[in-house]
């Protein structure tokens, strides 16, 4: 598992050409089912637009690198036509408002982790005080633009794709 500060900045290698391909920028995050969708990343070419290394494309992500098989899994803005409709969300998740059921703040999401196969795992909650506390994704009714939904009893209201609990 792999907090999102332990994935961004992190060099992008192709195994098989032995090269180094961009930096990972951001994450793209499918909030509605509680994923990372895929790692965006700037090049030597970064004024030519956004690319994107689809999640599944990814093969491993250490201390020193993310690592694809190749550079043909990266795909230009014009080609990620399946993540349009998650760039125009633009959910960040990370410093949106965590709020219980109940209309009580917790204090901020600060951190994500993130396990082998993209899925959001626990979120970490900075409250007022400075005071850090996790909670597992299992207990996010709604990853929301401005406000993250949480139940502390671990009573899930919406199963985050969508479909309800």
């Amino acid at each position: 598992m792999k907090k999102t500060v332990e994935i961004l900045g992190l060099p992008v290698i192709s195994f098989t050409e032995g090269i180094e391909l961009g930096m990972s920028k951001t994450l793209l995050l499918d909030a509605d089912n509680g994923k990372v969708a895929a790692i965006t990343i700037e090049d030597a070419e970064w004024y030519r637009g956004v690319k994107l290394i689809p999640f599944g494309a990814v093969t491993g992500i250490g201390s020193d690198a993310v690592i694809i098989t190749h550079s043909n899994k990266i795909l230009k803005l014009d080609e990620a036509g399946d993540y349009e409709d998650l760039l125009n969300k633009n959910r960040r998740i990370i410093g949106t408002k965590a709020m219980t059921t109940g209309g009580i703040v917790q204090g901020k999401i600060t951190e994500l982790f993130i396990d082998d196969n993209g899925k959001i795992e626990k979120c970490e909650i900075t409250a007022p005080d400075g005071n850090i506390s996790e909670i597992a994704a299992d207990q996010i009714s709604i990853f929301g633009k401005q406000v993250t939904v949480i139940d502390p009893d671990g009573e899930k209201k919406n199963d985050l794709t969508g479909s309800g609990a």
